[in-house]
Protein backbone atom coordinates (compact mmCIF):
# COMPACT_ATOMS: atom_id res chain seq x y z
CA UNK A 1 0.00 0.00 0.00
CA UNK A 2 2.79 2.39 0.98
CA UNK A 3 4.68 1.64 -2.24
CA UNK A 4 1.53 2.18 -4.28
CA UNK A 5 1.21 5.73 -2.90
CA UNK A 6 4.82 6.48 -3.85
CA UNK A 7 4.15 5.20 -7.35
CA UNK A 8 1.07 7.38 -7.77
CA UNK A 9 2.76 10.49 -6.41
CA UNK A 10 5.81 9.88 -8.55
CA UNK A 11 3.67 9.33 -11.66
CA UNK A 12 1.78 12.59 -11.09
CA UNK A 13 5.03 14.51 -10.56
CA UNK A 14 6.51 12.96 -13.71
CA UNK A 15 3.43 13.95 -15.69
CA UNK A 16 3.62 17.55 -14.43
CA UNK A 17 7.34 17.80 -15.22
CA UNK A 18 6.91 16.33 -18.71
CA UNK A 19 4.07 18.75 -19.39
CA UNK A 20 6.04 21.73 -18.06
CA UNK A 21 9.29 21.04 -19.90
CA UNK A 22 7.86 19.96 -23.25
CA UNK A 23 5.39 22.88 -23.22
CA UNK A 24 7.90 25.60 -22.28
CA UNK A 25 10.64 24.24 -24.54
CA UNK A 26 8.28 24.04 -27.52
CA UNK A 27 6.87 27.49 -26.78
CA UNK A 28 10.38 28.99 -26.71
CA UNK A 29 11.29 27.34 -30.01
CA UNK A 30 8.07 28.50 -31.68
CA UNK A 31 8.75 32.06 -30.52
CA UNK A 32 12.50 31.73 -30.99
CA UNK A 33 13.22 35.28 -32.16
CA UNK A 34 11.31 36.88 -29.29
CA UNK A 35 12.94 34.52 -26.78
CA UNK A 36 16.41 35.38 -28.15
CA UNK A 37 15.70 39.13 -28.01
CA UNK A 38 14.47 38.87 -24.43
CA UNK A 39 17.61 36.99 -23.39
CA UNK A 40 19.80 39.60 -25.06
CA UNK A 41 18.16 42.42 -23.07
CA UNK A 42 20.23 41.26 -20.09
CA UNK A 43 23.76 42.51 -20.67
CA UNK A 44 25.41 39.45 -19.09
CA UNK A 45 23.49 37.09 -21.42
CA UNK A 46 23.89 39.17 -24.57
CA UNK A 47 26.94 37.35 -25.95
CA UNK A 48 25.30 33.96 -25.35
CA UNK A 49 21.74 34.86 -26.35
CA UNK A 50 21.80 33.02 -29.66
CA UNK A 51 23.33 29.89 -28.16
CA UNK A 52 21.03 29.81 -25.12
CA UNK A 53 17.94 30.55 -27.22
CA UNK A 54 18.41 27.23 -29.05
CA UNK A 55 20.10 24.95 -26.51
CA UNK A 56 17.87 25.76 -23.54
CA UNK A 57 14.51 24.88 -25.15
CA UNK A 58 16.00 21.76 -26.76
CA UNK A 59 17.40 20.73 -23.36
CA UNK A 60 13.99 21.31 -21.75
CA UNK A 61 12.27 19.12 -24.34
CA UNK A 62 14.93 16.41 -23.97
CA UNK A 63 14.47 16.49 -20.19
CA UNK A 64 10.69 16.19 -20.49
CA UNK A 65 10.91 13.34 -22.96
CA UNK A 66 13.55 11.55 -20.88
CA UNK A 67 11.23 11.63 -17.85
CA UNK A 68 8.45 10.11 -19.95
CA UNK A 69 10.39 6.89 -20.62
CA UNK A 70 11.38 4.50 -17.85
CA UNK A 71 14.96 3.75 -19.04
CA UNK A 72 15.83 7.47 -19.08
CA UNK A 73 13.49 8.72 -16.35
CA UNK A 74 16.13 9.09 -13.63
CA UNK A 75 18.48 10.97 -15.95
CA UNK A 76 15.60 13.24 -17.03
CA UNK A 77 14.63 13.92 -13.40
CA UNK A 78 18.19 14.95 -12.55
CA UNK A 79 18.27 17.25 -15.57
CA UNK A 80 14.85 18.70 -14.66
CA UNK A 81 15.91 19.28 -11.04
CA UNK A 82 19.11 20.99 -12.16
CA UNK A 83 17.28 23.17 -14.69
CA UNK A 84 14.60 24.14 -12.16
CA UNK A 85 17.28 25.02 -9.60
CA UNK A 86 19.00 27.26 -12.16
CA UNK A 87 15.69 28.83 -13.24
CA UNK A 88 14.75 29.52 -9.61
CA UNK A 89 18.13 31.16 -8.95
CA UNK A 90 17.67 33.24 -12.13
CA UNK A 91 14.22 34.47 -11.04
CA UNK A 92 15.63 35.22 -7.58
CA UNK A 93 18.40 37.24 -9.24
CA UNK A 94 15.83 39.13 -11.32
CA UNK A 95 13.86 39.97 -8.17
CA UNK A 96 16.97 40.96 -6.19
CA UNK A 97 18.11 43.38 -8.89
CA UNK A 98 16.17 46.00 -10.73
CA UNK A 99 15.47 43.63 -13.60
CA UNK A 100 11.77 42.98 -13.00
CA UNK A 101 10.86 45.58 -15.60
CA UNK A 102 12.25 43.23 -18.23
CA UNK A 103 9.83 40.71 -19.71
CA UNK A 104 10.06 37.13 -18.60
CA UNK A 105 11.71 35.02 -21.27
CA UNK A 106 9.82 31.87 -20.28
CA UNK A 107 7.55 30.24 -22.76
CA UNK A 108 3.78 30.19 -23.00
CA UNK A 109 1.50 31.21 -20.16
CA UNK A 110 4.40 31.39 -17.70
CA UNK A 111 5.43 34.75 -19.09
CA UNK A 112 2.11 36.18 -17.88
CA UNK A 113 3.11 35.53 -14.24
CA UNK A 114 4.55 38.26 -12.05
CA UNK A 115 8.17 37.74 -11.04
CA UNK A 116 7.12 36.85 -7.45
CA UNK A 117 4.51 34.36 -8.65
CA UNK A 118 7.11 32.92 -10.99
CA UNK A 119 9.54 32.48 -8.10
CA UNK A 120 6.97 30.51 -6.07
CA UNK A 121 6.02 28.45 -9.14
CA UNK A 122 9.69 27.62 -9.73
CA UNK A 123 10.29 26.77 -6.08
CA UNK A 124 7.33 24.37 -6.18
CA UNK A 125 8.54 22.61 -9.34
CA UNK A 126 12.13 22.54 -8.08
CA UNK A 127 10.97 20.79 -4.91
CA UNK A 128 8.80 18.40 -6.92
CA UNK A 129 11.71 17.45 -9.18
CA UNK A 130 14.11 16.83 -6.28
CA UNK A 131 11.40 14.99 -4.31
CA UNK A 132 10.74 12.72 -7.26
CA UNK A 133 14.40 11.75 -7.46
CA UNK A 134 14.07 10.67 -3.83
CA UNK A 135 10.77 8.87 -4.47
CA UNK A 136 12.29 7.09 -7.45
CA UNK A 137 15.15 5.90 -5.23
CA UNK A 138 12.67 4.57 -2.66
CA UNK A 139 10.71 2.75 -5.37
CA UNK A 140 13.94 1.22 -6.64
CA UNK A 141 14.85 -0.16 -3.19
CA UNK A 142 11.43 -1.65 -2.41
Amino acid sequence: MFLLNYKRISTVINFLLVLLFVYTGTSKLLGHQVFKEQLEQLHFLQPLGGFISVTLPVTEIISGLAIAFKPTMRWGLWLAALLMTIFTAYVGFMLAGDNTKLPCSCGGVMKAMSWKTHLWFNILFTLLAWANIYLTDIRKRE
